[in-house]
């Protein structure tokens, strides 16, 4: 079966700030271990956010 897509489509940038927002949101109520586990892929997703953003800019130009 195919999944409902909705009408508002997101952005790569925004779905990956997103999530990266709510693991932080989540591990504020987290043990320290989870806490731990969450801010580290919450890091790693806003890391691949700011890659994304830098790589779909209009500045960036294919090698020539």
């Amino acid at each position: 079966m195919h999944q409902h897509q909705s009408r508002t489509h997101k952005s790569l940038y925004q779905r990956l700030t997103e999530e990266a927002c709510s693991l932080r949101d989540r591990a504020e109520a987290a043990p320290q271990e989870e806490r731990d586990r969450l801010i580290d892929r919450a890091r790693q997703l806003e890391t691949a956010a700011n890659m994304e953003g830098w790589l779909s800019s209009a500045e960036l130009k294919p090698p020539t």
